[in-house]
């Protein structure tokens, strides 16, 4: 199988792979969880949250319906010493970007319980405010 995909051109491994996502990987947007709103463009925030050790985290993971922004970074372990994930998505909002997140075990190491959401929690309204705050979002920027 390896050998086959090495034959392809990696921008049509990468289209496929994203097309893929699009048709049959995309949920609605989850309305339960907390949410903020923060007074940034997307590149904006990309661009603080990737100099806290954030990363794309769209390439293998659901598409949240709108998401312009799919930000992970690994977040410890948990109290069985399992690696986790802090996991941030957001879509277009009247005055910026709405986001939410949560902590999930890691998609790398921790595969199975990664897809079948054991483990996951969401993060509060105050718990994302101040996990933006500590990668440089100006606290006057966030909407709770």
């Amino acid at each position: 199988m390896l050998e086959i995909l090495q034959q392809i051109p990696f921008q049509y491994w990468k289209h496929a792979k994203r097309e893929f996502r699009r048709r049959f990987a995309t949920v609605e947007w989850p309305e339960y969880p907390d949410h903020v709103t923060v007074a940034m463009t997307a590149d904006e925030l990309e661009a603080c949250l990737r100099n806290h050790h954030f990363e794309d985290g769209s390439g293998w993971s659901l598409k949240y319906d709108g998401e312009v922004l799919n930000m992970r970074r690994p977040a410890g372990t948990d109290d069985q010493g399992r690696p986790l994930e802090e996991h941030l998505r957001f879509r277009p909002a009247d005055h910026g970007l709405e986001g939410n997140g949560h902590i999930e075990p890691s998609r790398w190491e921790e595969k199975t319980r990664h897809v079948e959401e054991e483990g996951l929690e969401w993060l509060s309204g105050g718990e994302l405010a101040s996990l933006l705050e500590s990668t440089g979002v100006d606290p006057d920027t966030i909407a709770i």
